[in-house]
C-alpha cells in the first residue's frame, strides 16, 4: 500500500499550511506556503542560545494554491501530535501524496454503480496537522491571489 508523491506547484515550498477547508458537494482546500514573518533573533533555551531563529507564517509573498475535489467521499483532519492506536509509522515520499490502495480505502465497500470510480487516498502532511481526503480522480489545482498586504503578516 505504497503512497506516491503528489506532484504540484508547491513542490519547492519548504513548509505548507491549510488556510481554508470547505466541504459540501465539492471539497476546497487552500494550501499556503509558510514564509519568514519576523526578523532573525537569538533564542535562549536553558543555558543554550540559538541564533538565526525567526517566526514563520502566512506572509504577503506566500503562494496559495486552491485544490478542488469534485467528488469527495470523506475528509479527516488531525493534529500532528495525535496518533491513532492502530497507526504504524509511515514514511511518506513527500508532504503531499496519494494512493489508490490504502488501509483507509479498504475500510469501505464501494457500490457497483460506482465502478468507474477510482477511490484515491490523498495525504497532506502540513506543518500543524494532517489532512486526508478520499476522493475520485485528481483535484483541479489553481494558484489564487494572496490578499494579505505587506505589513499584515
Amino acid at each position: 500500500m505504497a503512497f506516491e508523491k503528489f506532484e504540484g506547484p508547491w513542490n519547492d515550498a519548504e513548509f505548507l499550511g491549510c488556510r481554508n477547508l470547505f466541504c459540501g458537494d465539492r471539497l476546497i482546500l487552500d494550501l499556503f506556503e509558510y514564509l519568514q514573518t519576523g526578523p532573525d533573533e537569538n533564542v535562549k533555551i536553558g543555558s543554550e542560545t540559538i541564533s538565526g531563529t525567526h517566526t514563520i507564517g502566512l506572509a504577503a509573498s506566500s503562494r496559495i494554491w486552491r485544490l478542488t475535489f469534485e467528488r469527495p467521499f470523506m475528509v479527516r483532519m488531525r493534529d500532528q501530535n495525535l496518533k491513532s492506536k492502530h497507526q504504524t509509522e509511515k514514511n511518506f515520499p513527500g508532504r503531499c501524496c496519494f494512493s489508490e490502495q490504502s488501509e483507509w480505502i479498504n475500510e469501505f465497500v464501494f457500490e457497483q454503480r460506482l465502478r468507474l470510480f477510482t477511490p484515491t487516498h490523498y495525504v497532506f502532511d502540513l506543518i500543524d496537522n494532517f489532512i486526508e481526503i478520499l476522493g475520485d480522480s485528481s483535484p483541479t489545482i489553481e494558484k489564487i491571489a494572496n490578499e494579505i498586504s505587506p505589513g499584515e503578516s
